[in-house]
């Protein structure tokens, strides 16, 4: 069996112009005319009866058949203004992004499941659990030490892996103590 040859065949010419290879190539809008005025010039109105159009009066079949026959004068659209780039919606929520191991990920999916299945809600959304635990966590950040936490040390090290379960323990500490009311 006989191969093909890989890459484009020897017939293959690619032409370009000079013009584009030796500098920036301006592409072109679709909003764009081919006659453009100029910004210190009074942009001049076409007059009013040019751009009216008459609509028809009758049946719709003598209407189709009318603007069939009729056409229809061009009308010169007015330059295109440049519009000033969208800022960020007031309206808009922040998202941060929650990066996750897969076991993370099958005891997240498993507390959402349990919350499903046991709460009155039955569709309760991801984002709607983890503003729970981040509201309980902030309500007993004052009873949070984190004095005691070891640092995370080199990937892979038994202090980075022992670093998330070192956070938690700490976490349900304050918890607790939130709940029972004392300080300490």
């Amino acid at each position: 069996m006989d191969k093909k040859a890989r890459g484009l065949p020897p017939s293959f010419q690619l032409d370009v112009a000079r013009s584009v290879v030796n500098g920036p190539v301006e592409l072109g809008d679709y909003l764009d005319e081919e006659e453009i005025t100029s910004p210190t010039k009074p942009n001049p109105q076409p007059p009013l009866e040019k751009t009216m159009v008459e609509m028809p009066r009758g049946s719709r079949r003598e209407a189709a058949a009318q603007a069939a026959s009729v056409a229809i004068p061009q009308v010169r659209m007015r330059p295109r203004v440049p519009v000033p780039k969208p800022t960020r919606l007031a309206t808009s929520v922040p998202r941060k992004q929650v990066n996750m191991t897969p076991e993370t990920l099958r005891m997240v999916d498993e507390i959402l499941d349990y919350v499903r299945t046991y709460s009155v809600q039955k569709d309760t959304k991801a984002s709607e659990l983890f503003h729970a635990l981040v509201l309980a966590l902030y309500e007993a950040r004052d009873y949070l030490d984190l004095s005691r936490l070891q640092p995370r040390g080199r990937w892979g090290t038994p202090t980075a892996g022992a670093f998330p379960i070192a956070i938690k323990n700490a976490i349900q500490a304050a918890m607790a103590d939130w709940h029972n009311g004392k300080k300490g």
